[in-house]
């Protein structure tokens, strides 16, 4: 490839050619009054744009031209060793900078330098998209469509239909991130409608055509990131719960992002009330007459909690737990209810039904079930039909950036670009480069769709500490095994107290509660042969405990069974998790505690309930985990203060895992009854005994 040049001269709009020697004199006859002009060539100025060109072009000149800098004999003045197109991007800005102007010898193509007036017009809207077209507005504010070659723009020259375009760093720099984005080679680019952060820095940079909806979409923007000031709804009246100021707040952000056709991911820490939350908005929408049918996914684990809540907090709901063997078959039945809560299990088996409905709301508890795109989890979800979507979750990340996509990808369809071009964009920056700037860029495209509160960040609206019931499911075959233990040792108690009396039979019930309560905790450690049964309770304490690690916080874990200890232990050693453990039989303990308060990496700490209740101070935990209910109230209180006491700086919540449908429900429902045994169950386990009847004993067992 070669580039032929020739060099004019402008006096006064005389154009002559460089190497025309023949004329020391040129002469400009006036149009309107017939004077005749003398313009004197200027030698000293030609002389000096011969040393300019020579040294700015030197490399070229000096690769075909050898000693021969200047043709005075051709058609060219000079002859380069590179095409049209390479010469403009090697040397066509610093030309241009230096008053040059450069033109194509056809003068079919134009040549010239834009400062700032790259621009882009809508030329087409959906419901989802925006469609706009590159342009750039020359000096004579005439538009130009362009033609993108990435290579040609990093250097600093775009081509348009009517020539090339020498451009500014600002704008090489604004193209190439367009470029990520999508921005064809037609100048062409599609912009999700979701993806407010790229629209208000186009409006911003005024290079947007400002039509009613970029202005809509860019003041979205600025609501979204001013949380704050987030427009305030009226609670639901029938609401049965106080919410504390940090959820009124995160009530109004899914309330706003439910009028505005949003989709969002309530991200915050565990404890902080994701579900009280989610059920004032779906209540809002209930006494507003917009609830329709709404779908609720969740872990098998947790229907049983979101059932719960729903009775406490949000009880003229009108929902249908989908699970289990009797569950509907029609998905015209669903139709009956404003909400239906199913598993991510059951989904899988019954997608079929669930594939004919539009819902309104689709929500994912729970959802980094859904962190691998390829999983048959997430395409089932994807499948699914609705106009919005809300996703629940304290870990939106857990291992990679990828895990968000998937979770972006369910709520807004296309933010973040196809995966592989989002690998490209920020995987490899952010995880292999530690590139600060696509971070921040990606933050900033997804900050308007999550709303994440840590614990040290809403502490002033919350109590010291925080007891959390969590009820949870059997599977089948623990459920199974459950059935046929509580039928047994309900008829042998009811004859043994016929026979005995209640006072002589109390050794016996205390032995048939605690084999139930075994079942319920672990079948294998009530039966040998029950070893390969699964137990909900284990199912979730893996989720919680994940959850619980890469939020970077420290839990203690209670039981009273040694057994279920080493078991939590052996599973804590496979996922070679660091922790410290204490039972009866540890007689030096002091070295377990200091491991535990001052490695940072040691977050978990197994206690027997006896054991580890008293005198340890382990106030690094602000999560305590009673596995196995105490029927003394007051042996569960003291675990609890071994984090929750002073020298705490963070607020302590306790979960208390209950297997539903199960002896230890019953307890509680019993003591809830007779509030007087709370404070009377002191010592012994067979006190509660004491004081109940037959009628209250054989409850225990329905």
């Amino acid at each position: 490839d070669q580039c032929n040049i020739r060099i004019y001269l402008n006096y006064l709009d005389i154009i002559i050619p460089y190497n025309d020697t023949k004329s020391s004199h040129l002469y400009k006859k006036n149009s309107e009054n017939g004077v005749i002009q003398i313009i004197k060539r200027n030698e000293e100025a030609e002389n000096k744009i011969k040393d300019f060109l020579f040294y700015i072009l030197r490399d070229e000149l000096l690769k075909v031209n050898k000693n021969r800098m200047w043709n005075n004999e051709l058609s060219y003045d000079l002859l380069l060793k590179c095409n049209p197109k390479m010469f403009l991007i090697k040397y066509g800005k610093a030309l241009i900078d230096e008053g040059f102007e450069i033109r194509f010898k056809d003068k079919s193509k134009r040549i010239s330098k834009a400062s700032g007036n790259l621009s882009f017009k809508i030329i087409n809207s959906n419901i989802d998209w925006l469609e706009v077209e590159t342009i750039i507005v020359d000096e004579n504010n005439v538009n130009d469509k362009i033609l993108i070659n990435f290579n040609d723009i990093k250097n600093g020259i775009i081509e348009t239909e009517e020539g090339f375009i020498i451009i500014n760093e600002s704008d090489i720099e604004l193209i190439t991130k367009l470029y990520k984005f999508g921005l064809k080679n037609d100048g062409i680019l599609k912009i999700s409608k979701y993806n407010l952060y790229l629209i208000n820095e186009l409006y911003d940079k005024n290079i947007i055509n400002k039509n009613n909806e970029s202005s809509e979409l860019r003041e979205l923007y600025k609501k979204l990131n001013d949380f704050d000031n987030i427009n305030k709804a009226d609670l639901p009246i029938n609401f049965n719960g106080n919410l504390r100021d940090y959820q009124k707040s995160g009530f109004y952000w899914l309330y706003f992002l439910y009028n505005y056709n949003l989709n969002g991911c309530l991200a915050d820490d565990m404890g902080l009330g994701k579900t009280i939350q989610t059920l004032c908005l779906l209540q809002k929408l209930k006494e507003e007459k917009s609830i329709l049918l709404n779908l609720l996914i969740a872990p098998v684990i947790t229907l049983s909690n979101w059932e719960l809540e729903i009775n406490k907090f949000a009880s003229r709901l009108n929902y249908l737990i989908h699970h289990g063997t009797n569950r509907i078959n029609e998905a015209e039945k669903f139709l009956n209810y404003d909400l239906i809560i199913t598993s991510y299990h059951t989904l899988k088996r019954d997608i079929e039904i669930f594939s004919k409905l539009n819902f309104n709301y689709i929500i994912l508890d729970e959802a980094q079930y859904i962190k691998n795109s390829f999983s048959q989890v997430f395409k089932t979800v994807k499948v699914l039909k609705s106009k919005h979507r809300l996703s629940l979750t304290g870990t939106p990340i857990e291992n990679n950036t990828l895990e968000l996509w998937s979770q972006m990808e369910f709520l807004n369809p296309n933010l973040l670009g196809t995966i592989k071009s989002f690998k490209s964009r920020y995987t490899v920056p952010i995880e292999y480069k530690n590139d600060i700037r696509s971070k921040e860029e990606l933050r900033k495209i997804i900050y308007p769709f999550i709303l994440r509160r840590k614990k040290q960040d809403v502490a002033k609206d919350l109590p010291e500490k925080e007891e959390i019931v969590l009820y949870l499911e059997m599977k089948n075959d623990q459920k199974n095994i459950y059935l046929k233990a509580k039928n047994y040792y309900k008829m042998r108690i009811n004859q043994i107290i016929n026979s005995r009396g209640i006072k002589k039979s109390g050794i016996y019930i205390i032995d048939a509660l605690l084999r139930l309560r075994q079942v319920a905790l672990y079948p294998g450690i009530a039966k040998e042969d029950f070893q390969n049964i699964s137990s909900c309770k284990m199912d979730q304490l893996r989720v919680m405990l994940e959850e619980i690690i890469s939020e970077n916080h420290k839990v203690l874990i209670f039981s009273q069974f040694v057994k279920i200890l080493k078991i939590i232990q052996d599973f804590l050693n496979l996922k070679q998790y660091s922790y410290s453990y204490i039972d009866g039989t540890i007689k030096h303990r002091e070295r377990a505690i200091k491991d535990f308060q001052e490695k940072e990496d040691n977050k978990i700490f197994l206690l027997s309930l006896k054991a580890g209740g008293v005198g340890i101070n382990l106030t690094s935990a602000d999560y305590v985990i009673i596995f196995d209910p105490w029927w003394n109230p007051a042996i569960e209180n003291q675990a609890i203060d071994r984090a929750h006491r002073i020298g705490q700086t963070k607020k302590v919540i306790i979960y208390k895992y209950i297997v539903k449908n199960t002896i230890e429900e019953k307890i509680l429902q019993l003591q809830d009854r007779k509030k007087v045994l709370i404070n009377d169950l002191i010592t012994e386990d067979n006190g509660l005994i004491k004081l109940l009847n037959k009628e209250d004993i054989l409850t225990l067992f329905n």
